[in-house]
């Protein structure tokens, strides 16, 4: 084939394709024509792209381009031939069928012609971040709108494409997560969980969590499928000050309430209304004219679970020698082989999912400390309440000897940063002005480097609560140099 005449085949194809003649465009096309529009995970939005064999493919490319895109300009801006190939450079001006964004591709297309003057190769090469652009153009609201409607198929399509899983309904003020969650939908909740959701964000309303929106909505797999991917047992609303618990209660849901309370959820918080748990279960069951058995049965789980706690902090011996401070109670008990790390029921109390390490820790107990230790305790337990290890306690109310204990003791994680505030033992001690633990916590190696959620590393607490010049300043100074 001639440069000539392959010129003479694609200039007239292109021709035809400028017209919108696209009958006769197709019959420059050899029956099993190798078409490719090179597609990845980046572009795949683009529905007609990929690789095309035989002219029905071609076809039905051409169709699903037409259904979805809208030319408004096309022109060749550059044609050449050597031999068989062509090489041709078109530009296009279209806008997108659904969301009318335009956008504007310059692409190179590369063809070869065949001894019949078929074009039997095609293939494109291109930028399509325009294209892609006006595609997704409405990808998050598409999103939304996929999980209002539980189509859990076009949620994954969308999610491939890259839609912001947390993304807000406009009007509602609803994450997907939290749509899915209040729709009762297990599946389509996991698939969000799975996807990256955000199981602690709230509503732009109330301030409800996906939690509350599945207790509302009744479906225990939603609430175990939250709950197992993080979700905050006890999520407090900033309107009502309703926990899921609460919720589960109010909706009348009480095998979730026992799930609930199996996971440790709190019986001593109140409302935001002056209403204890007790007092929110009573005024349920008197506004509510159906369903107040299931109410009655919640209520008997809550009554189950603080007859459980009351048993719990009784059976706890361990723990309340640690509180009373009783050294020998404490020897004898390991010796008789108490569960050192055994955690305290959540009663909304000082000592929550406490081990005995951190209360000695936080009450000051230095040998009772020693003991728990040699024992096996865990250093490096945390609890919920502050997200705090035991050197966080010691550091935090200034326990000398116990923080020079702790700190130098075999595997303690000197740099554990705190779930509230993100804070370091050594941050601890720089804020509330304890030199000597300070000292001790440098002296043992803990980083100088970190920083907390506030920004402030331990030069910036040192300065701010001792001073520029203060020696304790310098030291921290010259170590980071």
């Amino acid at each position: 084939m001639s440069s000539e005449r392959t010129r003479e085949v694609v200039e007239k194809y292109f021709a035809d394709l400028e017209r919108g003649d696209l009958g006769s465009a197709l019959s420059a096309l050899a029956h099993d024509i190798d078409f490719e529009l090179p597609v990845d995970r980046w572009n795949e939005v683009i529905p007609y792209l990929g690789r095309h064999l035989g002219i029905d493919a071609v076809k039905a490319a051409f169709a699903v381009r037409g259904d979805t895109t809208e030319i408004l300009d096309y022109a060749v801006r550059d044609l050449r031939a050597e031999g068989d190939t062509a090489y041709a450079v078109i530009y296009t001006r279209a806008a997108h069928t659904r969301t009318r964004q335009e956008f504007e591709i310059e692409d190179v297309h590369k063809l070869v012609v065949d001894e019949r003057g078929r074009i039997v190769t095609w293939k494109v090469y291109f930028d399509p971040n325009s294209e892609v652009a006006a595609f997704n153009a409405d990808r998050e609201e598409r999103l939304v709108r996929a999980c209002w409607a539980g189509d859990r198929e076009t949620v994954a399509e969308l999610l491939r494409f890259g839609a912001d899983v947390n993304h807000r309904d406009p009007e509602s003020g609803l994450t997907p997560l939290l749509i899915a969650a209040g729709r009762a939908d297990a599946d389509l909740t996991r698939q969000l969980i799975a996807a990256g959701a955000d199981v602690n964000a709230v509503d732009s309303g109330g301030g409800a969590t996906a939690l509350h929106k599945a207790c509302q909505g009744g479906d225990l797999a939603v609430v175990r499928a939250l709950v197992e991917a993080g979700a905050f047992v006890d999520a407090v609303t900033p309107n009502t000050g309703h926990t899921p618990l609460m919720d589960a209660v109010w909706f009348k849901n009480p095998e979730i309430a026992k799930y609930l309370l199996d996971r440790g959820a709190g019986l001593n918080l109140g409302t935001h209304y002056g209403f204890s748990l007790q007092q929110h279960f009573e005024y349920e069951l008197n506004v509510n004219t159906m369903g107040k058995d299931k109410i009655l049965l919640a209520h008997q789980y809550i009554q189950e679970r603080q007859a459980a706690d009351e048993r719990r902090a009784a059976d706890q011996l361990l723990m309340a020698a640690v509180t009373q401070g009783d050294v020998d109670g404490v020897r004898k008990l390991l010796g008789d082989g108490a569960e050192v790390d055994e955690r305290f029921p959540i009663v909304n109390g000082f000592n929550d999912a406490h081990t005995p390490l951190l209360v000695a820790s936080r009450d000051g107990h230095t040998e009772i400390a020693r003991l728990l230790l040699e024992a096996g305790a865990d250093v490096n337990a945390s609890e919920p309440t502050f997200g705090a290890v035991p050197l966080h306690k010691s550091v935090y109310n200034g326990h000398v000897d116990l923080t020079r204990l702790i700190a130098n003791w075999p595997g303690v994680d000197l740099d554990f940063q705190g779930a509230t505030n993100g804070y370091t033992p050594l941050h601890d001690a720089l804020w509330h002005g304890y030199e000597e633990c300070s000292r001790i916590v440098i002296d043992a190696g803990a980083r100088l480097d970190l920083v907390g959620h506030d920004g402030k590393t331990p030069l910036a607490l040192a300065v701010e609560e001792f001073g520029a010049d203060h020696p304790l300043t310098e030291l921290i100074r010259a170590k980071v140099g």
